[in-house]
């Protein structure tokens, strides 16, 4: 699957995910693995509701912490794609 920021991601059923002050980890519960993001990936995490691109995503993202949107764009993207990578997202 070819991820792209127009791409509507949602996390898969086996996952579980736990946000305390802006980090999140998140567990596989099929394979067993945990993952932990920052506060910027945790808000990426937190917003995949497979409704809601991630172009979308990443303008919020901009526009909350006064990022670049080009910036914004780039990192939500290589971040949705290495989490789906690791069998974290579907598509909606």
């Amino acid at each position: 699957m070819n991820i792209n920021l127009n791409s509507l991601l949602k996390p898969v059923a086996l996952t579980t995910a736990e946000t305390v002050d802006n980090q999140t980890v998140i567990i596989h519960l099929g394979a067993g693995t945990y993952f932990s993001l920052n506060a910027t990936g945790s808000y990426l995490w937190n917003r995949l509701d497979g409704t809601t691109s991630l172009e979308a995503i990443a303008a919020e993202l901009a526009q909350t912490y006064g990022i670049d949107a080009t910036t914004t764009n780039a990192d939500v993207l290589n971040l949705a794609q290495e989490l789906y990578a690791e069998g974290l997202l579907e598509t909606a």
